[in-house]
């Protein structure tokens, strides 16, 4: 009797994967375009279950991980820029991260197929046609990492890459 309901609180518990939003305003292709990623708006004191320290230049890190994946992905000198600094470019990536929360890396340990101690980054955020000023494409992502013995700090930023990879994909599927 103990085994089934083991087995059915193991498949019930399991915490799915939340989707993203992503909204293109119109049609625009990124392709040849100078692209400028602003530093993230983030306040370090919404972060829980984390040492705010270390967690203190994620608005800056997500910044350079969509810099370095836009590179990966083909694109020519991405430049990332702080907040108020003026450059030239053609398309602006900003956004705000709106929750870090660093879950329990024991729970994780104890019970982490079931979603127990899961760590979690939300961010939210446009791209900008700079020539035009308008919203070209509006992102919001959430990413959880609860399969992962790694340290309360070391797995939300496992957690901000992965949406700065979503972040990249959403402009890499606007080509036509």
């Amino acid at each position: 009797m103990l085994i089934p309901i083991l087995i059915l609180w193991l498949l019930c518990g399991c915490a799915p994967e939340r989707p993203g939003l992503v909204v293109q305003s119109y049609p625009f292709s990124p392709k040849g375009k100078t692209i400028l990623v602003q530093h993230f708006d983030f306040n370090p004191e919404l972060a829980a279950s984390v040492d705010r320290g270390a967690v203190a230049g994620f608005g800056e890190s997500i910044a350079l991980d969509i810099q370095r994946f836009l590179k990966d992905a083909g694109f020519r000198y991405p430049l990332v820029i702080a907040p108020g600094e003026q450059a030239k470019g053609d398309i602006l990536v900003r956004g705000t991260i709106t929750r870090v929360y660093g879950g329990d890396v024991q729970q994780r340990m104890l019970a982490e197929s079931s979603g127990f101690g899961a760590t979690e980054v939300k961010a939210s955020g446009e791209m900008v046609d700079l020539a035009t000023s308008r919203s070209i494409l509006a992102f919001s992502f959430s990413k959880q990492s609860h399969y992962t013995w790694l340290d309360n700090e070391k797995a939300v930023r496992e957690n901000l890459r992965e949406v700065a990879e979503e972040v990249v994909t959403a402009l890499i599927q606007m080509q036509p």
